[in-house]
């Protein structure tokens, strides 16, 4: 169904609304606060869509907005309701609402109503009461006393004899950002695992409405600095879109080499991260060696081994010359060639597969139920991929098929890194004979008037990344809200290690590897 024809049937519904289409491929419904399960009901029974998060804007009322897909047609449906101090919870309804719900309570201020699950998330027990970080009211600059005033967190608890538990961190022994992980463990098998993040609340979307528009686009890449040149795309797609503007096609394939290459070096790292756990260090240290050789040729192509500020809107900030274009071809060529040599080896040892095949499980109903995205989601048959069903740039023309198994544990991950890797090195020498002549840096003032709005969708290397922007006075934004793909894929971690020994955590871990700074945002 059309976004047309879907706007002209909920008409028909016979509820009072509001109903606006914006940017081509989102349809804005205002309803009555009273009416939101029921219109919820019938959006996900009727027309089959997805629910991918929920989130809040401030005006003289409170207004939630809860965000559905159609992945079949491309396009976002966003429910609105004005509230003054409550949350309608959809939990129940929607999978995971509870996180989303948590988070604007905690963010905003605002109460549960009749949700199962209304602990706090993004608070800790080092938090001051009566603080809201996203309310108008909270200053920019101001911060979060220590005060140890937020009651504390209750976690699940073993009840069956013989059982007892295991808290992990927040502060680990190796280099890794704060997650706390809580073991139920009966003998040697995980009972339950919970995993509690947001430790290090860094207040980015409050610091994006406090910085001029031509300069955000480095606060986006700062997100999460793994997947820096998706949220740059991220930025620029949002504001090409409000602003109606579109770029060049050597410019969109441009962009799509260095997605692809930071897909690349992050997949590679993934890999390379489970051959580790499993003790096979040979194509650990050779797959980290290819990554670190990706990690080069951003640099020289970019300045930046992490792609930072090469992605911008309405053009360019990197030349990219013939000189660039050899470089890109000679060291993918040297890359692809020794990665399938090692890859091989990897799928040829009986000690590697014995360890990593029917270990880590995700079954496909629950990926679903958890609104898993991205590879960890592929792996366990759900197929989506943000590229095919909302394509950006030229992955229209690129992205034909999607790589997915079905099994859902530790190796499927593994096989659909490594044909994303493939895909990958595919997509930069297609897009490379789509570049016509050398691209010049090209930088153009960025100035929106208030009230304009819109949504990106980006393809992440951890999943759907899904951002709001509200444009308001003096250049900046009024309000930016990040959907990232692992505030919902951390869950299905849990799932993972059900049964499975305490030691394999590492491995299972490893093959989610899921982002910290994402949920500490």
């Amino acid at each position: 169904m059309k976004i047309e024809d879907l706007k002209k049937d909920i008409e028909k519904l016979g509820f009072p609304i509001k109903i606006e289409i914006k940017n081509k491929n989102e349809l804005y419904v205002d309803i009555d606060k009273d009416d939101v399960k029921k219109i919820l009901e019938t959006m996900f029974k009727k027309y089959k869509l997805y629910f991918s998060g929920q989130f809040c804007l401030q005006d003289k009322d409170f207004i939630i907005n809860v965000i559905l897909t159609d992945r079949k047609n491309g396009y976002l449906i966003i429910l609105r309701y004005k509230t003054e101090n409550e949350i309608v919870s959809l939990q129940g309804i929607a999978n995971q609402s509870n996180l989303f719900e948590r988070e604007i309570s905690d963010l905003f201020g605002l109460e549960i109503a009749d949700g199962e699950d209304k602990r706090n998330i993004v608070k800790h027990e080092i938090w001051e009461n009566g603080i809201h970080p996203l309310r108008k009211d909270f200053l920019y600059g101001q911060r979060v006393k220590d005060l140890c005033e937020t009651e504390e967190y209750k976690f699940k608890e073993v009840i069956t004899d013989g059982g007892f538990q295991i808290p992990v961190g927040p502060v680990h022994a190796g280099i890794i950002e704060p997650g706390h992980f809580r073991f139920s463990v009966i003998g040697e098998l995980i009972e339950n695992l919970e995993i509690r993040l947001m430790y290090k609340h860094r207040g980015i979307e409050k610091i994006c409405e406090n910085v001029d528009l031509n300069k955000l686009n480095l606060i986006f890449e700062r997100v999460a600095g793994e997947s820096s040149a998706a949220y740059g795309e991220a930025f620029a797609q949002l504001i090409e879109k409000i602003s109606d503007f579109k770029v060049c096609e050597s410019i969109m394939a441009l962009r799509v080499i260095l997605l692809e290459l930071e897909r690349i070096y992050n997949f590679l790292d993934d890999i390379a991260g489970i051959c580790v756990d499993v003790g096979f260090s040979y194509p650990a240290k050779k797959f980290g060696y290819m990554s670190e050789l990706i990690h080069q040729l951003c640099e020289r192509i970019t300045g930046s081994r992490f792609l930072r500020n090469a992605i911008i809107p309405y053009g360019s900030n990197i030349d990219f010359t013939e000189i660039q274009r050899e470089d890109v071809v000679k060291t993918i060529d040297i890359v692809e060639k020794r990665f399938n040599e090692i890859v091989e080896m990897t799928l040829n040892t009986v000690s590697f597969l014995d360890r990593v095949e029917h270990t880590g499980i995700v079954e496909k109903a629950i990926a679903k139920e958890l609104n898993m995205t991205g590879v960890v989601a592929r792996a366990s048959g759900i197929q989506y991929d943000v590229r095919k069903s909302f394509p950006y740039e030229v992955y229209r023309q690129l992205k034909k098929s999607i790589n997915f198994e079905e099994i859902g544990g530790v190796f499927e991950r593994y096989n659909v890194k490594i044909a994303e890797i493939r895909d990958a090195f595919k997509y930069i020498k297609t897009s490379l004979t789509l570049i016509k002549g050398d691209v010049e840096k090209k930088k153009q003032w960025i100035d929106i008037e208030s009230g304009k709005e819109g949504f990106a969708v980006v393809e992440t290397v951890k999943g759907e990344l899904i951002v709001f922007a509200r444009t308001g006075e003096n250049n900046k934004m009024d309000r930016v809200y990040f959907k990232t793909p692992s505030f919902t894929n951390w869950n299905g971690l849990t799932y993972a290690v059900l049964g499975e020994i305490v030691p394999d955590f590492p491995l299972c871990n490893k093959s989610f590897n899921m982002s910290y700074s994402e949920n500490d945002r």
